[in-house]
């Protein structure tokens, strides 16, 4: 089931941006996720758990609450690595389907972390979610057109490389609700050697 709820997570589409980007971003953003019924009640552990996304060029990580590797996709070869119950063989790198979604811009806005977000709601595959952004954190999307990793491609392609400060998911078919904001950006370079199945996290 937290397989699919984090489908729900990365589904996120878009609104136009900005002619001028600024420059990619290379390094970490630390999330802190909170899940709950939908009628309110604590689910799954009794603090937030974070998780740490690193990403430079054409490569990311995604280390869980444990600092333990989840995810690894390597831009060069297309290599996916996800990290289940410990290490695992390449995946092949194929983006699995997705419905068909309903993207509403919303005239809301928000500072996190200093950094000017607009809203948009996107209601897709069961899941409604109200996604905080900011396009002066972003990437270039067409370096991530053959990962896996679930949504994350539809992500980067909406937004034009930009990547979520806040998601609020709600999802009936399971209950629950998840709340995901970034509590910190680090802008870091990243050595290739960073990106390999047996890296730390910083």
């Amino acid at each position: 089931m937290m397989k699919a709820l984090s489908v729900c997570g990365w589904l996120l589409a878009a609104t136009a941006l900005p002619a001028s980007l600024p420059a990619p971003f290379g390094g970490c953003i630390v999330y802190e996720h909170e899940y709950q019924t939908l009628a309110g009640d604590p689910l799954y552990f009794a603090v937030k758990p974070k998780s740490w996304f690193y990403v430079q060029g054409n490569n990311l990580k995604v280390y869980d609450r444990n600092k333990k590797l989840q995810e690894l996709y390597l831009g060069a070869t297309s290599e996916y690595h996800y990290f289940e119950k410990g290490p695992t063989g390449p995946r092949a790198a194929v983006r699995r389907p997705v419905g068909a979604a309903t993207v509403t811009c919303l005239p809301t806005t928000a500072t996190i972390l200093g950094y000017p977000c607009q809203l948009l709601q996107l209601v897709q595959d069961g899941c409604s979610t109200l996604v905080f952004y900011s396009p002066a954190l972003r990437v270039n999307a067409a370096d991530f057109s053959r990962c896996p990793s679930p949504g994350l491609y539809t992500l980067l392609q909406a937004t034009d490389g930009a990547l979520p400060l806040r998601t609020i998911t709600v999802n009936t078919r399971y209950d629950v609700t998840i709340r995901s904001e970034a509590i910190e950006v680090q802008p870091l370079t990243l050595a290739a050697d960073e990106f390999a199945v047996g890296a730390l996290a910083r």
